[in-house]
C-alpha cells in the first residue's frame, strides 16, 4: 500500500544556478525586446506575424505552448492516481488531430482571416454571425482563457513555491511579471521565436532528467517491479498499463469513453483557437499543413514519454507526497521531488530555466491568443471601428496586460490541476462535432454553434449544481427532470414548427426524423442511467447527445446562410465533399482550386494515424522491456510514414 511521504524542498541553489536563470529571464526579455520593432507594425503583424512564419517555426510553437509547466506535474500525479492509461485522456484525440492535418490545416490558411472567431463573419451571415463573433470573443478570451492560464500559472507557482519556499501570491507575481514583459511587447513574433528555443530547452532538460532519475533509481525493470511492493500487485499492475483492466469497471469504461467520444466531441477538433492561430499565420498552405504534422508528431511521439518516466520514478520514491503548503497529499509535486533529488547545481538551474520555457510558451500564446479575441473580434468591430493602426497595437498591449492579471486572480482560488483539465473538457465537451461539420455542410448556421455552446455550459451546470437535489414525481433528481426539458423543448419545437410544414418536410423529412429519433434514445437515456460521478469524462454521456439534438434542431429550423456568403466562402476555402453537393449545384460553383475531402486524403489520414499509434504503443513496450513488440509496431510506424511521404509527393500546394 502507498504511504504518505514527507520530502524537504530544500532546493539551495548555487551561484551557477542563479546565473543560468537570470541569464535566461533577460535572453527571453531581450529577444522579445527585438521583435517588437517587427510584431507592432500593426494589428495583422501582432496577432498573426504578418502571415510570414515558416513551418518549422509555427509547429514547434504549437507543441512548446501544449508543453506546459503543468503538464509535466500533471502526468507524473496521473499516474499515482490512474495510471499510465490515464494518459488516453489525450492520447485519445490523435484521430482527430491527425485528421485536421489533412482537412483543416490548409482551411486555415486559405480563409485569410486574423482569428479563428474571425472565421463566423467568413462563414456565417447577418446579424447571427455578427452575435456569434462578439459572444465568441468575450467567452473564449476570458473564463475559457483564463480557465487555463490559471492553471498553467498554478503549476508554475508550485514549482517555484516548493523550490524557493515562497508563497503563492510572490510566485504569481513572478511568473505574470516576466512574461508581461516580452509577450506584451513583441506581440506573436516575439512569443514564436521564443518558443523555438523554449522547447529545445524544455524538451532536452525533460529527456536529461528522466535517464538521470530512472537510472539512479535502478533502471525501469527495478522501478516496475518496486510499484508492486509499494501499491499492491493489483494496484500496480493497472497503473503499469496503457490500457485499464477489463475487471476495474469504472476504469475500463472512462477509458472507452476517451476513445469512441473524446476525440471527435470535444475541444477544437479543427484545429481551432491558438493552434489555428499558428496555421493563420503560416506562409502559405503547405507551411500550415507541415507545421501542424510536425506539431502532431512531437505532441504525440516525443513529448510524453520522459514525463511518464519520471512520474513512475516519483510513484515509488515518494508515495503519497504531502504538500507543505497545504498539508495534503499532492502527487503532482512528485515531479519536483524527483527534480531536487537528482539534479545538481547547474544542471537543477537549467532544469528550473525549462520549467520557466514551458511555463512562458503557454501563458504567453494564451494572452496574446485572448488579446486578439478581445482586440479583433470585439473592440475593433463593435466599440471602436476606424481607429489607427498605432491606437489598436497599443489597445493590444493593454488587452494581453488586463489577462495577464485576471489569469493571476482566477490562479489563486486553484489547487490541483488535473481538476483544472477535467472542468475545462467539461464545458468543452459536445462542441468538437460542430466545429468539424461547419467547414463541410453548408447547412450549419451562426444559430448552431451558439445553440451548441450554451447547451453544453447548460448540461454541465445542470449536472453539477442540482447534484443530490432531489425531486417527487418519479424523478430521480432534479438535473434529471431538467435535462428532459432540454430534450422535450427542442423536439417539440421539431414538431410543430418543421414537421407541422409540408415546404419543410420536403427539404428535411430525412434529416428531421434522424433528430428525433436522437432525441427519444437520448431520453430514454436519461432516464436510465445515472452518471456515476459528476465529473468529465462521464459528462460527455449527457452533453454529446443533448447538444447534438439541441444544435441539430436549432439548424433545420433556423434560416441557412445567404448564397452570397456561401459563394464567397467557398470560393475563397473550396473544402469540397458531399456537404457542398447542393450549394454547388444550385449556385454553379466550381472549385478555383484543390479540394481537401477526397479519398486519397482519407488514405493518407488513415495510414498516418497508424502511424502515431504504432509509435506509441512501440515506445511503451520498449520502456516495460517487450522489446519484440517494440519491434514491430516500430516496423509498422516507418512502414506508414514512408507510404504517407510518398502519396504526398504530387501533392499541388495552393500559394496564398
Amino acid at each position: 500500500m502507498d504511504t504518505a511521504h514527507v520530502f524537504s524542498f530544500n532546493s539551495q541553489l548555487h551561484a551557477v544556478d542563479w546565473i543560468i536563470i537570470t541569464g535566461y529571464i533577460l535572453f527571453s526579455i531581450a529577444l522579445g525586446l527585438y521583435f517588437s520593432r517587427r510584431g507592432t507594425k500593426s494589428i495583422s503583424d501582432y496577432f498573426a506575424s504578418g502571415h510570414g512564419v515558416p513551418w518549422w517555426i509555427l509547429g514547434t510553437s504549437m507543441v512548446a505552448t501544449t508543453f506546459a509547466a503543468d503538464t509535466p506535474l500533471a502526468i507524473s500525479g496521473l499516474i499515482v492516481k490512474q495510471g499510465v492509461w490515464g494518459n488516453w485522456f489525450w492520447w485519445a484525440q490523435i484521430p482527430m488531430f491527425i485528421a485536421g492535418v489533412f482537412f483543416f490545416s490548409r482551411l486555415w490558411r486559405r480563409a485569410q482571416i486574423l482569428t479563428d472567431t474571425e472565421f463566423v463573419v467568413l462563414r456565417y451571415s447577418g446579424r447571427p454571425s455578427k452575435m456569434l463573433r462578439g459572444f465568441r470573443a468575450v467567452y473564449f478570451a476570458l473564463p475559457y482563457n483564463c480557465l487555463v492560464m490559471g492553471w498553467v500559472i498554478l503549476s508554475m507557482t508550485k514549482i517555484l513555491g516548493l523550490t524557493f519556499d515562497i508563497d503563492k501570491n510572490t510566485a504569481i507575481f513572478i511568473c505574470l511579471g516576466i512574461t508581461m514583459l516580452y509577450s506584451s511587447a513583441s506581440g506573436l513574433w516575439g512569443v514564436m521565436v521564443t518558443d523555438f528555443f523554449q522547447f529545445i530547452l524544455a524538451i532536452g532538460m525533460a529527456i536529461y532528467l528522466a535517464v538521470i532519475s530512472v537510472s539512479r533509481a535502478g533502471g525501469l525493470t527495478t522501478i516496475l517491479a518496486k510499484m508492486d511492493t509499494v501499491y499492491g500487485v493489483e494496484k500496480a499492475a493497472a497503473m503499469k498499463s496503457i490500457v485499464p483492466p477489463m475487471g476495474d469497471g469504472n476504469s475500463f469504461v472512462i477509458f472507452l469513453i476517451y476513445i469512441f467520444l473524446l476525440w471527435w466531441t470535444v475541444g477544437n477538433t479543427d484545429g481551432g483557437a491558438y493552434l489555428a492561430q499558428r496555421m493563420i499565420a503560416a506562409k502559405n498552405e503547405k507551411h500550415s499543413f507541415l507545421g501542424y504534422l510536425w506539431f502532431n508528431v512531437a505532441h504525440f511521439c516525443l513529448r510524453p514519454w520522459p514525463w511518464i518516466l519520471v512520474g513512475l520514478v516519483a510513484a515509488v520514491q515518494f508515495p503519497g507526497i504531502i504538500n507543505p503548503h497545504t498539508h495534503k497529499p499532492d502527487p503532482e509535486i512528485g515531479y519536483i521531488a524527483v527534480m531536487l533529488t537528482n539534479l545538481k547545481p547547474g544542471m537543477l538551474g537549467l532544469m528550473l530555466v525549462s520549467f520557466l520555457a514551458a511555463f512562458m510558451s503557454t501563458i504567453s500564446t494564451q494572452i496574446n491568443w485572448g488579446a486578439s479575441y478581445l482586440i479583433n473580434d470585439l473592440y475593433r468591430p463593435f466599440i471602436k471601428k476606424n481607429a489607427s493602426k498605432k491606437h489598436y497595437v497599443m489597445v493590444s498591449i493593454g488587452a494581453t496586460v488586463f489577462l495577464c492579471v485576471l489569469a493571476g486572480v482566477i490562479a489563486q482560488f486553484m489547487n490541483d490541476i488535473f481538476t483544472g483539465w477535467l472542468l475545462f473538457s467539461s464545458i468543452n465537451a459536445g462542441i468538437g462535432i460542430v466545429y468539424i461539420v461547419r467547414w463541410y455542410w453548408w447547412r450549419v448556421n451562426a444559430w448552431s454553434e451558439m445553440s451548441a455552446i450554451v447547451s453544453i455550459v447548460a448540461v454541465v451546470g445542470i449536472i453539477v449544481l442540482t447534484d443530490g437535489v432531489t425531486v417527487g414525481g418519479g424523478f430521480e433528481n432534479l438535473g434529471q427532470l431538467l435535462l428532459l426539458i432540454m430534450l422535450v423543448v427542442p423536439l417539440a419545437f421539431l414538431v410543430f414548427r418543421g414537421f407541422a410544414k409540408k415546404e419543410w418536410r420536403e427539404k428535411h423529412l430525412g434529416g428531421g426524423l434522424c433528430i428525433l429519433g436522437l432525441g427519444l434514445l437520448s431520453i430514454y437515456w436519461v432516464l436510465s442511467y445515472s452518471l456515476p460521478e459528476n465529473v468529465f469524462p462521464w459528462t460527455l454521456l449527457y452533453t454529446v447527445p443533448i447538444s447534438m439534438v439541441v444544435w441539430l434542431t436549432v439548424t433545420l429550423l433556423t434560416p441557412p446562410v445567404d448564397d452570397k456568403t456561401l459563394e464567397k466562402f467557398y470560393y475563397r476555402v473550396h473544402p469540397g465533399g458531399p456537404g457542398w453537393k447542393q450549394v454547388k449545384e444550385r449556385l454553379n460553383l466550381a472549385a478555383p482550386g484543390t479540394e481537401l475531402f477526397t479519398k486519397q486524403n482519407f488514405v493518407r489520414a488513415f495510414l498516418a494515424i497508424v502511424a502515431v499509434f504504432s509509435a506509441l504503443f512501440g515506445a511503451y513496450n520498449l520502456f516495460i522491456g517487450s522489446a519484440l513488440f517494440a519491434a514491430g509496431f516500430f516496423v509498422l510506424m516507418i512502414i506508414t510514414a514512408i507510404a504517407v511521404v510518398r502519396n504526398l509527393s504530387d501533392e499541388k500546394w495552393e500559394e496564398a
